[in-house]
């Protein structure tokens, strides 16, 4: 209507997109920090910027051996504080960089096991097994 004076605000889409906890929130507020474009932060996490360009969206989920330099990029982890045994395994797994199958063997146990006790479908019940599983995670079952 003529005469009638009117303000508009939204936010910016890019600014939406980084409210949140996701891992795609939590990279792009740090890109932004640090003042990086896309194809920087790239570069020193080392991987291609599509990747990243995925990731930032959360429309792709990382490799397992990104994940170490995202940890070292965002300057701590991008997850909460982990509880369960299930989440503390795939954190511990996350944060060294290492599949399933490479953290069965360091944990000595076939990678179908570890699958079974990362997805929470099985826990560790005999003293040997409960043993190698606080060795991989560097403290004791509690």
């Amino acid at each position: 209507m003529p005469g009638v004076e009117a303000v508009l605000r939204a936010l910016k889409p890019e600014t939406v997109a980084e409210q949140g906890d996701t891992l795609g929130a939590q990279l792009r507020r740090r890109r932004r920090e640090l003042g990086h474009r896309r194809i920087d932060a790239a570069r020193l996490i080392g991987i291609d910027p599509k990747s990243l360009l995925w990731w930032e969206r959360d429309a792709r989920e990382p490799l397992e051996r990104a994940w170490p330099s995202i940890i070292a990029y965002l300057g701590r982890e991008p997850w909460r504080r982990q509880e369960v045994l299930a989440e503390r395994l795939l954190a511990e797994r996350r944060r060294r960089g290492l599949s399933i199958s490479e953290a069965a063997a360091i944990a000595g146990v076939d990678q179908t096991t570890f699958a079974w006790w990362e997805s929470g479908r099985r826990l560790p019940r005999y003293p040997r097994t409960k043993m190698l599983v606080a060795q991989f995670l560097g403290d004791s079952l509690t």
